[in-house]
């Protein structure tokens, strides 16, 4: 079971007992005050924050050494706006000699969340990354480390930080693609922004743990046009299709995009035709041959392919309005007119009036 899982189920039976307290107290009719820190534990599950201050409050008078009293209050103080407050508070806490460390990692969690509050991220970092140092399980400051260091847009840096998560996990071999796909997505942000230079470099590191990650293929393929590799950038989208199926319809916008500046346009028709024969019928394959072959002029291929692709996806809007374009551009207005109807009964839940054929627009390119 995981820290946080036991420290919130803790907190709920905590707060339970505060109630059961009060609830026996008054059967007894016991004079029996009670705690005021369970009083502000019971109040944090209700939500009562008003509740719940005035009753930390209470608590840190009557025991200065119950530390979460002061981090809870500390936390409330910031979440209400009063991050200063707050970092008075948790820092006089980490101030006080003799502390286990397992309390002081806690307190340095609460100050690095004090100063990003206060817009300080570099105090903010260090006191994320002392909490880790000092915590048996420092996952939740490791998390807070690399959650900052992302929006400091510190790419290395949190690089680092989320393999040392995964090493803290025994993850760092099992789940290498995971990495890889990471700082893929950290090169996708530098092309963004133009930094092709940076982009480039994490992507050859990301290549380097799993150069068959699709995601890592997509952003060097990315990579590859803004640097004007076209066919670099084809071989590397050609080698997503030839090793998934999962492939949505932007990969294919894609690849039929740089074909086009490559001057390579007419070979698309291979590669839809080619992930067709190991993944048939897939829906956005199925659609872009279809509208191919309708540019060249073969309507009754296109109408095949399009026709395979619903008997696979019944419900695509993309495929059912290519059909219909295909079968009034083919001429078969009957077709056309049976399919538009059988359509609208489905949706509208009652068969429409009969279109008559001279109604159907007709369909030239």
């Amino acid at each position: 079971m995981s820290g946080g899982l036991i420290l919130g189920l803790g907190f709920v039976l905590v707060a339970a007992g505060a109630l059961l307290w009060s609830f026996l107290g008054g059967r007894r009719g016991a004079k029996t005050k009670t705690p005021p820190y369970l009083l502000a534990l019971a109040a944090l599950a209700d939500g009562d924050e008003e509740m719940a201050v005035s009753e930390l409050k209470n608590t840190v008078r009557e025991d200065s050494s119950n530390v979460d009293a002061y981090l809870r209050l500390g936390d409330l103080f910031r979440r209400r706006g009063d991050a200063e407050r707050a970092f008075q508070l948790h820092r006089e806490l980490a101030s006080r000699p003799g502390m286990p460390k397992p309390q002081l990692a806690r307190i340095q969690l609460a100050l690095g969340h004090d100063h990003a509050a206060l817009d300080r991220p570099q105090k903010a970092l260090e006191a994320f990354r002392e909490s880790a140092r000092l915590a048996p399980d420092p996952g939740e400051a490791l998390r807070q480390l690399l959650a900052l260091q992302e929006r400091l847009l510190d790419f290395n840096a949190a690089f680092e930080t989320k393999k040392e998560i995964l090493r803290r996990t025994n993850r760092l071999k099992s789940d290498a693609r995971e990495l890889a796909e990471y700082r893929a997505a950290q090169a996708e942000s530098l092309l963004e922004d133009g930094d092709l230079k940076t982009a480039e470099k994490i992507l050859r590191e990301a290549r380097k743990i799993d150069g068959e990650s699709p995601s890592v293929r997509r952003t060097w393929g990315h990579l590859r046009e803004r640097m004007g590799d076209y066919p670099g950038a084809i071989e590397s989208w050609e080698a997503i299709l030839g090793a998934t199926r999962i492939v949505d319809e932007t990969l294919f916008a894609d690849l039929e995009r740089v074909r086009f500046l490559d001057g390579s346009f007419s070979d698309m028709e291979a590669s839809y035709q080619d992930f067709l024969e190991k993944s048939p019928g897939h829906e956005a394959a199925s659609f872009g041959l279809a509208r191919f072959l309708r540019r060249k002029g073969q309507i009754d291929d296109a109408l095949g392919v399009t026709q395979a692709g619903l008997g696979q996806h019944p419900g695509s809007p993309a495929l059912r309005t290519l059909q219909l374009v295909l079968l009034l551009q083919a001429g078969r207005t009957a077709e056309a007119e049976t399919v538009l109807n059988d359509r609208l009964a489905q949706e509208l839940g009652e068969a429409p009036r009969k279109t008559q054929s001279a109604e159907l627009p007709e369909i030239t390119s």
